[in-house]
């Protein structure tokens, strides 16, 4: 009983920290509307970020990359359907799904590009897809070893 409240505890902390990271670079992106020391400082930010990091190469690349882990994921998921795993699990699966879409989605929008917080946006859908994927092997791993 005490190892299933540490996952449903540890389940909803990550999902709390991943809503508080893509709040945090909206939040971002709304001060450097309003206020001018974040918005030197987020504008210089972006440009060194596009003269290392973000390259139109890299971007290319991160872009194939999101669509693999895209298509790895719905792989996965009729994996799970056929197989008949529990609701949760898929639950997560279609979770992955979205966020690495919204990654391809954030790289080639012209709406995430011309926001100043662009670097911070890729940035951060990374991060709340590293936490998804993490969520999703400590939730096949504790299926495997419930059974």
């Amino acid at each position: 009983m005490n190892n299933k409240l540490l996952k449903k505890v540890s389940y909803i902390l990550i999902a709390l920290i991943q809503v508080s990271i893509i709040s945090s670079v909206f939040i971002v992106q709304y001060l450097t509307n309003k206020k001018a020391g974040v918005m030197r400082h987020v504008y210089a930010r972006r440009y060194q970020f596009e003269k290392s990091i973000l390259t139109s190469y890299n971007l290319n690349t991160l872009s194939v990359i999101a669509l693999i882990i895209t298509f790895i994921f719905i792989v996965l998921l009729i994996k799970s359907i056929k197989n008949n795993k529990n609701l949760f699990y898929k639950i997560q699966i279609i979770i992955s799904i979205m966020v690495s879409l919204m990654i391809c989605f954030i790289v080639n929008s012209n709406y995430f590009i011309e926001k100043l917080a662009y670097p911070y946006f890729i940035m951060a859908f990374i991060l709340v897809l590293i936490l998804q994927i993490i969520v999703l092997i400590v939730t096949k791993i504790s299926n495997i070893t419930d059974k």
